[in-house]
């Protein structure tokens, strides 16, 4: 929470957000809840979003559902309008990275990126866009891999720059309803994924003691360390408050200086 509190700007809207059982999704959830939004929680992990709404207290909600299958979109969607009776803000955060070299990526696991991370987030948007009111917010969870190619993973580059530009397309088709779309792109975050990353890379291949290899990155960027996922809620409670309705079609970057575009 900021050091003013939390306030109710977004009082009865009810915001979807995808992929929040746990780490940046949770945050965001956790961040548009203390503003006064009704949180659509959904994940393909039952017992984490189950686990996640209830600590998100009243108002909000737990839906199981494949983000990465059109067909579940679909039947999740309508499950949030008949739950809700509204939409009013879409944060598209499901995703994934497979951990693999350019050399040895296998096509399933490119599917799967894609899947997830692109398409899931094209149709959520496609299907949430017709409940949207006048002052509705598509906002979509990209990376910096997304602005630079500085990933582990090509295929996840090559999603997170296909959301941004997917970004630029809905808010030039939307702003005519007065639908803002933005994206932001976070760096190195404090998530379990990086955790897990410092351990399966920098213990297990590269020797190096725990933490090791996250503080080395975060020795890289010039604020001098590595984002925490309230960082990544404030900005997106930021792009879906009204201070925020002359923006759309940009791309925040939240990376401490690491990358500057």
């Amino acid at each position: 929470m900021d050091s003013y509190g939390p306030t109710p700007f977004l009082k009865d809207k009810v915001a979807i957000v995808t992929g929040a059982a746990q780490g940046n999704g949770f945050a965001i959830a956790e961040r548009l809840a203390s503003h006064g939004c009704r949180i659509a929680a959904i994940d393909i992990n039952a017992d984490g979003i189950r686990a996640a709404a209830a600590r998100l207290g009243e108002g909000s909600r737990a839906f199981v559902a494949d983000c990465s299958s059109v067909p579940a979109i679909r039947d999740v969607v309508q499950e949030v309008r008949k739950a809700f009776d509204r939409i009013d803000i879409l944060v598209n955060n499901a995703g994934l990275l497979r951990i693999a070299s350019f050399p040895d990526i296998g096509e399933a696991d490119f599917d799967l990126t894609v899947n997830l991370n692109l398409k899931g987030a094209f149709f959520f948007a496609q299907e949430v866009q017709a409940a949207l009111p006048r002052d509705g917010r598509i906002i979509n969870i990209a990376s910096v891999a997304g602005v630079d190619g500085r990933t582990l993973s090509a295929p996840y580059a090559a999603t997170k720059a296909g959301l941004i530009t997917i970004t630029k397309t809905l808010a030039r088709a939307l702003a005519p309803r007065g639908i803002t779309v933005n994206a932001v792109a976070p760096g190195l975050i404090d998530t379990p994924f990086n955790q897990i990353l410092d351990q399966k890379i920098g213990v297990e291949k590269q020797g190096l003691k725990p933490g090791e290899m996250l503080a080395r990155r975060a020795a890289e960027i010039p604020l001098g360390r590595i984002g925490r996922p309230e960082e990544v809620g404030g900005v997106v409670a930021f792009l879906a408050s009204p201070d925020a309705a002359y923006i759309t079609g940009e791309t925040i970057i939240l990376a401490g200086g690491w990358v500057i575009d």
